[in-house]
C-alpha cells in the first residue's frame, strides 16, 4: 500500500473522529441546555407557587379579619365564599412546592380547616341561621394564625428574591445532607417550612360540623364505650374462632393504639384485628390468591348476608358495592325500625371464584353504633317530597340517619330517583326542616356502583 493511500486513510479517520467529537459535543451541549431549561422552568414553577401561596394566605388574613366585622347575611355569605376560594388556591399552591408531608402537615391542616369552616358557615347561612359569637371567635383565631403564616411566607420570599439560592437548589442540598453533615445549617426553604409547620402545633381547637373539625380526631368508639378490656390471649382466641382456625396458627403482631385500640394477629393467610375494649373483630383480611370469577353480584351479596348473619349482624341493609381484582366489596348499613343508619357501616369482600368472604371491616360500625333517640317532630313524607326537584321521578323512599361532614348525624328522608335523562339520583331531605341535605348521582359500572 502506498504512502499516499495511507495518508488518505488517516485523513478520513481523523475527519470521522473530528465529526464524531463535534456531534457528541453538540449532543452534550444540547442535553445540557435542555436540562438547564428544564431546571429553570421547574424553578419558575416553584417560585410562582411560593408567590401564589403567599398571596392566597394574605387574602385569607384580610378576609378573616373582615369576617369578624361583617354583620349581615349577604356580606357574611360573600366572605365565606371568598375564604373557600382562597383556601382552595392556597392548597393547590402548597401542593406544587417540593416539600414532604412532614413539613406540610400542620400548615396543610390549617388551610384545610379555613376552607372547611368557611363551607360550614356558608351552609349555615343558606339555611337562614345566624353566626354565633363562638363562631366569630373562631374566625378571629383563624385570622391570628393566618397573620403569623403570612409573615413567615413573606420572610421566606425575601430570602429567595435576591437570587443567591434557588428553591430547587435548596431542596437538593437538603436531600444530600448526610448523618455527618445533618447538624450543618439547613437550606432555608426546607428548614423554614419545618419551623413554620412546628409553629402550628399549638393550634387552637375548633369544634364545628366539618371534616377537619378537631373533635373528629378525638372521637372514640360509641359502641365500645364502657366495655371491659380483654387480654391478648382472649383476643387471640376470638380471632382464631372468627376465621375458623386454631389459636396456635395465629401469631400476635404489634398492637395498635389510636381512636380504636386493637390487638393485631396474623396467620398463614390471615390478618385480623380485635378491639382491646369489648373484644370485637374490627377487620379481617384473607390474603389467598383469587381465581377466575365464577359468580355474579347477586350470588356474592347472598354469601355476604349469610356471613353477617353467622356473626350476629343480621340487621344490615345492602348499600353500594365495587368489584376489583376478583373481589366484590359490599357496603352494609345498620337498619332498625325502617330507619337506615349509614354511619354504622360494615364492608364485606366476597371472592368471586368460590364465594368465600376474604375481607371484613366493621370499623365504621364499631365507632358509631349506639342507641339513638329519633326526633319526634318530623315532617310527613308527603311534605318532604315537595322539596325534591320536579325534574326527578321518585322510585323509592324511606328514612335514613345520614352522617354530616363533621361525623354528626341528621335524620333525612331518602329518595331514590331517576331523572328525565335516565340518571340515578339519591336526594336526602332533612326530616325536620325540609331542606336538601345532600344529593348524590349513582353511576352504574361494570365494576359496581360509584357515588358522585
Amino acid at each position: 500500500m502506498s504512502d499516499k493511500t495511507n495518508t488518505r486513510k488517516n485523513v478520513r479517520i481523523i475527519s470521522f473522529a473530528l465529526a464524531a467529537c463535534i456531534i457528541f459535543g453538540g449532543a452534550t451541549y444540547s442535553g445540557y441546555a435542555l436540562a438547564n431549561r428544564y431546571r429553570t422552568s421547574l424553578e419558575y414553577t416553584y417560585q410562582r407557587a411560593l408567590n401564589d401561596l403567599s398571596d392566597y394566605v394574605s387574602n385569607l388574613e384580610t378576609t378573616l379579619t373582615k369576617g369578624i366585622y361583617a354583620n349581615t347575611a349577604p356580606q357574611q355569605y360573600g366572605i365565606s365564599a371568598k375564604l373557600l376560594r382562597d383556601a382552595g388556591g392556597a392548597k393547590t399552591a402548597l401542593g406544587q412546592l417540593p416539600l414532604s408531608d412532614v413539613e406540610l402537615d400542620n400548615v396543610n391542616k390549617f388551610i384545610s380547616q379555613v376552607g372547611d369552616f368557611a363551607s360550614y358557615l356558608s351552609t349555615k347561612l343558606s339555611k337562614g341561621e345566624a353566626i354565633t359569637q363562638e363562631e366569630f371567635d373562631n374566625l378571629q383565631k383563624l385570622g391570628n394564625y393566618a397573620k403569623i403564616l403570612n409573615l413567615d411566607l413573606r420572610d421566606m420570599q425575601a430570602r429567595f428574591d435576591d437570587g443567591t439560592m434557588e428553591i430547587g437548589q435548596a431542596v437538593t442540598v437538603m436531600g444530600n445532607l448526610s448523618q455527618e453533615t445533618e447538624n450543618q445549617k439547613e437550606p432555608y426553604f426546607n428548614s423554614g417550612f419545618h419551623e413554620m409547620n412546628e409553629g402550628f402545633t399549638d393550634y387552637p381547637t375548633l369544634i364545628y360540623d366539618g371534616p377537619f373539625s378537631d373533635h373528629i380526631t378525638r372521637m372514640k368508639s360509641k359502641m365500645l364505650e364502657g366495655s371491659d378490656s380483654v387480654s391478648e390471649s382472649d383476643a387471640k382466641n376470638i380471632a382464631s374462632e372468627f376465621v375458623g382456625t386454631s389459636s396456635e396458627q395465629m401469631n400476635a403482631t404489634e398492637a395498635s393504639a389510636g381512636n380504636l385500640p386493637v390487638y393485631n394477629f396474623s396467620g398463614e393467610q390471615y390478618a385480623i384485628a380485635v378491639t382491646r375494649a369489648g373484644g370485637m373483630v374490627a377487620y379481617m383480611i384473607n390474603t389467598r390468591e383469587i381465581g377466575e370469577p365464577a359468580m355474579e353480584f347477586g350470588q356474592a351479596a347472598g354469601k355476604a348476608q349469610e356471613y353477617l348473619k353467622h356473626h350476629g349482624m343480621d340487621q344490615m341493609k345492602e348499600s353500594y358495592y365495587v368489584t376489583a381484582n376478583g373481589v366484590c366489596t359490599i357496603n352494609y348499613a345498620y337498619q332498625q325500625d325502617g330507619v337506615v343508619y349509614y354511619s354504622d357501616l360494615v364492608k364485606v369482600g366476597v371472592a368471586l371464584d368460590t364465594g368465600e368472604v376474604v375481607s371484613y371491616n366493621a370499623t365504621g360500625y364499631l365507632m358509631n353504633h349506639t342507641k339513638r333517640d329519633l326526633p319526634g317532630d318530623i315532617l310527613s313524607v308527603e311534605k318532604a317530597r315537595q322539596s325534591v326537584s320536579p325534574k326527578l321521578t321518585i322510585e323509592k323512599e324511606g328514612l335514613a340517619m345520614t352522617p354530616t361532614a363533621g361525623l354528626n348525624e341528621v335524620l333525612c328522608y331518602e329518595f331514590q330517583c331517576v331523572s328525565e335523562s335516565g340518571d340515578k339520583v339519591m336526594v336526602y331531605i332533612n326530616a325536620q326542616t325540609g331542606l336538601e341535605e345532600q344529593i348524590f348521582i349513582l353511576l352504574m359500572t361494570d365494576g359496581g356502583v360509584l357515588v358522585m
